[in-house]
Formats: C-alpha cells, structure tokens, sequence
C-alpha cells in the first residue's frame, strides 16, 4: 500500500490489461483537456470516448470537436473510472501533482496510459507506476526526425565512439520568468523543479543517445 500524503492510499500490485482486438483502433479517453492535451489529440479526436475535466469550458470545448454526447463528459476523474465507458487507454494531461491518482485508478482499471511528463513527484509514486503495467510517458523528442536523427549517426558509429556530451536546454527568459518564477512551476509543493518539469525531455534524450 502506498500512502501519497493527500489521502488517498493505493495498492502496489501488478494489472492485467485488456487486450485490444486485432484490427480495431485503440480508444482514447481524455484526462485534463487544457492546451498539452491538444497537443496530442489527433489520435483521440478520431477514436474519441470520453473526455474529464474540472473546467467545464474546456470540458465541453473538447468534447464538441469530439462529438462526445453529455453523458461522456466527467468533471472529475473518480465519475470517470467508476464507469470507464468502453475506453481501452488514457491520455493524462493534468497538472504535475495531478499524475499520480489518476495513473493508478486507470491502472487498477485495467487501462493502457499515456502519461504526460514528469511521471510523479516522489519516487516511490514512480515505482509503483512501473510495477508491471503498461505507462507510455511523453518524453516526445525521442520521436522527433531530428533527434532520431541524431541517434542513428550516432549509433552508426560511423563518427567513433561518444566522448562527452555539451548539450544546452535553452529555455528563454520569458518563459523561464512566467512559468518557473513566478508561474504554475514556481513552487515544488505544487508542482516539480524546472529539472523535472521541463528538463527531463533532455535527459531522457541524453539517456537515450548515450544508451546509459
């Protein structure tokens, strides 16, 4: 059992997923439809279930371009899971200290997950989040032509063998002021250090190209 300090407790055991049949498209569900989400929605938009969030503007936004009828609309995610209408997997796109519940309650449901970065905010919650389940994070630049570029020369060995790596997250002083200063980053209780929040796409990347 894993206390998470916000009283909900979960138990640490290993899921079996449904199994998608052969030759039908995976149905997505939507959890936390701010602007990351839509970053991502092209896959949900066209196998749409359901969409959840506690902003009903949003809420009801998506679940327009969806074409989702009022009863697959949630404000919250527990309405969601305790009824999981027929969604075979997740899109959790909610604030960093909103990953971990949901993450677990989709788990306990027998549902794949696509979980926006950072994983969690503790490591014991990242743990039991890869205790035998199926959890595709959105460290994102592994898929980008560039970057997989990049690991294919590399891997080539055609250039020799990795020596050092300089690499440089230039993140910007604006968006560094308003998002980690003083914006919705600005305070660990809350949410994660910039290393976490915004760097772990380029260390994920260093782990990946160094295969470290």
């Amino acid at each position: 059992m894993l206390d998470t300090g916000n009283g909900r407790k979960h138990k640490l055991r290993s899921m079996n997923f449904q199994k998608v049949p052969e030759g039908r498209p995976l149905r997505m569900a939507v959890i936390g439809a701010g602007n990351r989400a839509n970053k991502y929605l092209e896959y949900a938009r066209r196998h749409p279930v359901a969409v959840v969030d506690g902003n009903e503007l949003r809420r009801n936004e998506t679940a327009e371009r969806f074409g989702l009828a009022s009863e697959r609309r949630y404000a919250d995610y527990d309405a969601f899971f305790a009824r999981p209408a027929d969604a075979d997997a997740v899109l959790i796109t909610t604030p960093d200290d909103v990953h971990f519940d949901p993450c677990m309650k989709a788990i306990d449901a027998g549902l794949h997950v696509l979980l926006e970065k950072p994983i969690a905010q503790r490591l014991d919650e990242c743990r039991a989040i890869a205790r035998g389940v199926l959890v595709g994070i959105c460290h994102v630049l592994r898929y980008h032509p560039y970057f997989a570029k990049i690991r294919e020369i590399v891997d080539s060995g055609e250039l020799g063998q990795i020596i050092s790596v300089n690499h440089v997250a230039a993140v910007g002083i604006d968006r560094t002021t308003h998002s980690y200063v003083r914006g919705p980053w600005r305070r660990e209780e809350t949410s994660n250090p910039m290393l976490l929040a915004k760097c772990c796409h380029d260390v994920d990347f260093l782990l990946w190209i160094t295969r470290s």
